[in-house]
């Protein structure tokens, strides 16, 4: 029996550590599961990321819904980023290697909702390309001479 697993991120720039974790989130739902990608709204890219989306967000959930692994992708609460994890009530949260919320605060604030799943912490792949940081580096080096490496 197949898992609802909810995996949240900006996906601003697809790379391949977006690819790898949206594989491996899928995997955690088993062959008859579901991976729902939450979507960051560009508000909430301003106040957790501390600057603009590159892509809008209408953009960006549509590249999502295209990859393989993403069985929806969805676009977050413009109010409540929790909320999206309560309406959708999935078995388990998904986490990336760098995202800011803590697993423990999570289940807390998740539980005071009413939901019990399991939160999990993603690896980091290995991959020199596995942030949108390390991409936008390598952009300007490529792109942008005299840039600093």
């Amino acid at each position: 029996m197949g898992r609802k697993v909810l995996v949240a991120g900006t996906f601003d720039i697809l790379h391949p550590g977006h690819a790898r974790m949206l594989q491996h989130a899928k995997k955690l739902a088993g062959p008859d599961g579901e991976l729902v990608v939450v979507v960051a709204r560009d508000a909430n890219v301003r106040v957790f990321k501390g600057r603009e989306p590159i892509l809008p967000e209408e953009e960006r959930v549509f590249m999502v819904s295209c990859l393989k692994p993403v069985d929806r992708a969805i676009l977050g609460d413009p109010e409540d980023p929790l909320a999206t994890v309560e309406r959708e009530s999935p078995d388990i949260v998904a986490l990336g290697y760098d995202q800011w919320p803590d697993e423990d605060w999570i289940r807390g604030e998740l539980k005071k909702r009413g939901l019990d799943c399991e939160v999990v912490r993603l690896p980091k792949f290995g991959s020199p390309h596995d942030s949108t940081t390390d991409i936008v580096r390598r952009i300007v080096e490529v792109f942008c001479e005299g840039a600093p490496s």
